[in-house]
């Protein structure tokens, strides 16, 4: 990953991670949401909301699509996962029309874009598919940020299932990833950060957070070791709405002991979303825009000159 093209390096006097930040000028108005990354070729697969594809980005900084707009009926694009058993990139899109809502499911071959495998959901119940992990078993989970729920999704029968349901603890849920084979976390804007315990179905909060504004706030996780990554981009007056976290857990990875803010009011953010790690450098897509499109009602139309080119800020977790 080293050979990528960085645009700038800036040294963060007050934190000890290194960052760079990669910018591509010419991927814009993406309004990007999700990330994820090659474990052995460090390409780089980013979703786009707006512009309903997913672009790549290879070992050289050359970004092209990977699929293009709406190809297999792809939507607005949020999570992705690599499956490197099938050589597949999982990914999640959504789109919103009047009273229905729909979301779906979607696999392409890394080597050739082709589509693999596609599920979708319509009603006029609302559903947002967020985030996804790959089980050992092959089958996915899936986050419902609308309708509060976790599901189970067996690829090989094409059946979804409830996993867990609980409007009141599962509020709004988010990011996420796994703690061990039998237990997840997950980042739930209603009520914070949350362990599943995937057999025997049950939640309790994730323990020992100092600071409740951005516990209650963050958006993309990424375990790496013993340390939990969260991207914040819900802030008040009281909090900058950008920052990146780290949490350091304890040896039954349940509680948190201590955490560190690993950066803060960067000058590239502009609504951060969700992060991947690759050897040990994570990379946080910077600049998503998501207030301004949203506030636009979903739509670049007319905003163009405000939204800045991609960038993705790299953390190195070695300094």
């Amino acid at each position: 990953m080293k050979q990528l093209l960085v645009f700038f390096l800036l040294i963060a006097c007050n934190f000890s991670f290194a960052q760079e930040v990669l910018h591509f000028e010419k991927q814009r108005n993406l309004i990007p949401e999700g990330i994820a990354i090659h474990p052995t070729l460090g390409t780089i697969y980013i979703s786009s909301i707006a512009s309903l594809k997913i672009i790549s980005i290879d070992s050289n900084g050359t970004a092209k699509d990977f699929i293009q707009q709406g190809q297999d009926g792809f939507l607005e694009g949020l999570g992705m996962k690599i499956d490197s058993k099938n050589n597949w990139l999982w990914a999640l899109s959504n789109k919103r029309e009047g009273k229905k809502f729909r979301s779906q499911v979607h696999a392409f071959d890394l080597a050739s874009g082709m589509l693999m495998h596609r599920f979708a959901i319509e009603d006029t119940i609302p559903t947002l598919f967020n985030d996804l992990l790959i089980q050992p078993s092959g089958s996915l989970i899936i986050s419902d940020t609308y309708h509060s729920a976790l599901y189970s999704y067996d690829i090989s029968n094409r059946k979804l299932e409830v996993l867990y349901k609980d409007v009141s603890a599962l509020k709004w849920p988010n990011g996420m990833d796994f703690l061990s084979p039998g237990s997840i976390v997950v980042a739930s804007y209603g009520n914070g950060l949350l362990l599943l315990d995937l057999e025997a179905k049950k939640t309790k909060p994730l323990a020992g957070f100092k600071d409740s504004s951005i516990a209650f706030g963050l958006d993309g996780l990424v375990m790496h070791g013993k340390f939990l990554y969260g991207v914040y981009n819900a802030g008040d007056k009281g909090h900058p709405s950008n920052a990146i976290i780290r949490y350091e857990l304890n040896d039954a990875l349940n509680t948190i002991i201590s955490e560190k803010i690993v950066d803060r009011g960067n000058e590239a953010f502009a609504d951060p979303t969700t992060a991947a790690i690759f050897g040990n450098r994570l990379f946080v897509i910077a600049n998503s825009h998501l207030d301004q499109y949203n506030a636009n009602r979903e739509s670049v139309k007319g905003i163009e000159k405000e939204l800045t080119p991609l960038k993705i800020v790299v953390y190195d977790l070695n300094k």
